[in-house]
C-alpha cells in the first residue's frame, strides 16, 4: 500500500515522498540478464525449447524487486518522518519531528555523482538510530527534515534564539519603562496582554 492522504493525521501536510535511488534496481536487472542468457544458451545448445519456460522465474523476480522498490517509501510531513515498505503486507516506522535529536547523511564518491546516499535519524525512542539507505537526493531530504523540525518546534530560523518566557518579556518592558522609552500606561497595557497569555 502506497502512502496516501488518508494516512495523514488531521491538519498534517505531506512535504516530501521519496524512494530509494533507481540504481538499487541495477543488480536485479543485471542478474536477470545473466540468467536469461544462460537459459537461452541452454535451450539453444540442447535444442529443447521447454527450457524457455524457466525464463518466467527471473522475470517474476524482476517484477517483485520493482514492486518492492516502488513500495519502499520515505515520507516527510510537517509533523513526522515515515519509513514504509512492503508489497503484500506493510510495515512502517514513524518518528515525530520533536523526538528527532540528530539528522545525518552519508554519501560515497559515487553517491555524490549519482545523487544517492543514506540519511540517518537519531531519536529519543527505543529504536535509537534509523537509516534510510540508498535514498535519492539525500542532502535535500536531510535539509528538509531539519527545516521542518525547526518550524515544528517553533524555531523557524536556523540558529534563532529560543523564544523568551513571559516573565523575561515583562522584565524587558519594565527596563524600557524605567529608561523612559515607554510610558507607565503603555507598560501596564503590554504587561496585561502578556499575563493573559499565561
Amino acid at each position: 500500500m502506497s502512502f496516501s492522504k488518508e494516512q495523514l493525521l488531521p491538519g498534517e501536510n505531506l512535504v516530501i515522498l521519496s524512494r530509494q535511488h533507481w540504481l538499487v534496481l541495477f543488480r536485479p536487472v543485471l542478474l536477470n540478464v545473466i540468467i536469461l542468457a544462460v537459459l537461452i544458451g541452454l535451450a539453444y545448445i540442447s535444442q529443447r525449447a521447454w527450457f524457455l519456460l524457466f525464463i518466467l522465474v527471473p522475470l517474476l523476480y524482476l517484477v517483485w524487486e520493482y514492486l518492492a522498490w516502488h513500495r519502499r517509501e520515505y515520507v516527510l510531513t510537517d509533523r513526522r518522518v515515515v519509513k514504509q515498505e512492503g508489497v503484500f503486507s506493510t510495515s512502517s516506522f514513524d518518528a515525530p519531528l520533536d523526538k528527532i535529536n540528530n539528522v545525518f547523511h552519508n554519501q560515497s564518491f559515487m553517491g555524490r555523482i549519482w545523487k544517492y546516499g543514506d540519511v540517518g535519524l537519531e531519536t529519543a525512542s527505543e529504536q535509537g538510530t534509523t537509516v534510510f539507505d540508498f535514498l535519492s537526493h539525500p542532502l535535500d531530504f536531510k535539509n528538509e527534515i531539519v527545516r521542518q523540525r525547526e518550524m515544528y518546534t517553533g524555531n523557524s530560523r536556523p540558529g534563532a534564539a529560543p523564544s523568551k518566557s513571559i516573565p523575561q518579556l515583562i522584565d524587558e518592558l519594565a527596563s524600557l519603562r524605567d529608561r523612559g522609552i515607554i510610558t507607565e500606561s503603555e507598560f501596564q497595557v503590554k504587561k496585561r496582554a502578556l499575563l493573559e497569555k499565561m
